[in-house]
């Protein structure tokens, strides 16, 4: 979506003058309900603190909504946030909304990646290494072994699910660890000349 060239009503206008801490109350909650929007109740009591309507209040919401969506999936800095603003907008206010979003932007970036539905992901890693001293089979005595312990978190397929975690546990043989090694290696070698 294309949050620059979205038409920019004066909505946004209705934050001059207000104190810092609203407006980046305002900003925090118009970012927390992005996807499931501000219940009816919710938008009544930002209508109140404001003196207006909930339509005119649902109007300055999706307003910040697109200020901050346009900043944070644009890459903006503080800059390219006051180009999303209304050209009528006080100075002032322009500073407000770009060093408030400015601020928040590391968190609500990392909070955007932790909602996509993504693949497991490797949350901790423990192994220890075992030594036979006795079996049945004579040709595994002394064999030294790998135990792999991964917690894994589980697979999303919700937005906005809180996935588990698993553990994963598995044995390696030192030929098998040198495989893994090596691969692992080649992907390293991959990730560092990617720019």
């Amino acid at each position: 979506q294309n949050f620059a060239a979205m038409a920019s009503s004066t909505a946004i206008l209705l934050l001059e003058g207000k104190e810092e801490k609203v407006v980046r109350k305002l900003l925090e909650d118009a970012f927390r309900y992005r996807i499931d929007g501000f219940s009816e109740k919710k938008c009544g009591l930002w209508a109140g603190e404001f003196g207006i309507e909930p339509d005119a209040m649902q109007e300055l919401i999706s307003e910040c909504q697109r200020v901050i969506g346009g900043t944070l999936y644009g890459d903006l800095d503080r800059n390219g946030t006051v180009k999303l603003l209304p050209k009528k907008a006080s100075k002032d206010l322009k500073i407000l909304m770009a060093n408030a979003i400015a601020d928040r932007l590391p968190t609500w970036r990392e909070r955007c990646v932790q909602n996509v539905v993504s693949p497991p992901r490797l949350v901790d890693f423990d192994w220890r290494m075992d030594v036979a001293s006795s079996s049945s089979v004579l040709s595994r005595m002394m064999v030294p072994t790998v135990f792999v312990e991964m917690t894994v978190q589980k697979e999303t397929t919700k937005h906005r699910e809180m996935a588990g975690t698993r553990n994963v546990q598995f044995e390696l043989s030192k030929e098998a660890l040198g495989t893994l090694v090596k691969s692992l290696g080649r992907i390293r070698d991959q990730l560092s000349n990617i720019k």
